[in-house]
């Protein structure tokens, strides 16, 4: 650094800030100077050597249940850009929604000494497990019921009011026979959505028919798969997805089946991820702005870190219908 300071003519201090990523302070003119002039000579921070005088390793983990899944995807992108934002590097770490890959990662990423991890829970869970587990770094979680001890941040999404206002939609376009399709989770916000479901319909004087509610996995493949061997219940006019992934096979199944949408069959997906507009017709969805919930995941966690101070946190996340080409008034036979 007092290299690099007399090449540039600025203090140690200065460079000190610039590389540290400290530099709020600093014109943008100097700290392009400065980095410029560090790459120029070849130097690079020596994370070890920093980390054994701060204690602080300038990396995070982030556990996700499936990168492959679009609302994982974007809310990992979201993460990732804030910790880079921050001068961190990020560990991904994917667990097929397995608790034992789940708490080997944990494991794993206390070894390496990270400074903060961020869990996105895996939908299979294990009490025991779990709470035997000691967590020793700050960590987040996300919209989830987990049974590990002491988080200090949790962000939590209004799934209740998303699945609510879904609901909602379809009644005032008349619809009185709505499927709800839900993803197999013992998570919290499965809880949730269901709730909403059922206050929804109650609110407008429809009774609650078991019915009408079916469960199977998140995924494409699970949505298209239950349609084409169980079919609908004669009637129904619309179907409320558990993410856009099952909306998208519902999608796939109606046009195999020659049945319009939004004319014969509306249908509501969940998340608000790419899957919702490159469809025909455009989903109709609930946006749960999965890339700021990354970002805020990222940015409470290091900010509790910076203060040391871990006592608990819950940061609420609003949700909101977005109405595409999907949902219409049902035609009237």
């Amino acid at each position: 650094m007092k290299h690099i300071a007399e090449l540039c003519g600025v203090s140690v201090a200065t460079v000190s800030k610039i590389v540290n990523r400290k530099d709020d302070d600093v014109k943008e003119e100097t700290r392009l100077r400065v980095l410029k002039t560090v790459e120029e000579e070849g130097y690079f921070i020596n994370t070890l050597a920093r980390s054994m005088k701060t204690k602080n390793t300038k990396t995070l983990g982030l556990i996700v249940p499936d990168i492959k899944n679009a609302y994982y995807t974007d809310t990992s992108r979201g993460a990732e850009d804030m910790a880079v934002r921050k001068g961190y590097t990020l560990f991904l770490c994917n667990t097929d929604d397995s608790i034992n890959k789940e708490i080997s990662y944990l494991v794993k990423l206390m070894e390496k000494q990270v400074d903060g991890i961020i869990i996105i829970a895996s939908m299979e869970r294990d009490v025991e497990m779990e709470e035997l587990l000691k967590i020793n770094v700050p960590f987040a979680v996300l919209n989830s019921s987990t049974n590990y001890k002491d988080y200090a941040v949790k962000v939590q999404v209004d799934n209740y009011k998303g699945m609510y206002e879904g609901v909602e939609h379809l009644l005032g376009l008349g619809h009185k026979k709505i499927m709800y399709l839900q993803g197999e989770t013992r998570l919290s916000f499965g809880e949730e959505r269901f709730r909403g479901y059922k206050d929804a319909l109650e609110k407008h004087g429809i009774a609650y028919d078991d019915n009408l509610v079916a469960t199977t996995t998140f995924n494409v493949e699970g949505a298209y798969g239950y349609l084409r061997e169980n079919g609908l219940v004669p009637e129904t006019t619309a179907i409320m997805c558990g993410n856009d992934l099952m909306a998208l096979g519902v999608l796939n199944w109606a046009k195999e089946e020659c049945i319009d949408v939004p004319g014969d069959l509306s249908i509501i997906g969940y998340d608000d991820t790419i899957f919702s507009v490159i469809s025909s017709p455009k989903i109709t969805t609930v946006n749960q702005h999965c890339h700021l919930v990354g970002e805020i995941l990222v940015k409470e966690l290091l900010e509790k870190i910076d203060s040391e101070d871990f006592t608990q946190r819950m940061i609420p996340v609003a949700s909101h219908l977005v109405v595409r080409e999907s949902t219409g008034k049902p035609m009237i036979h």
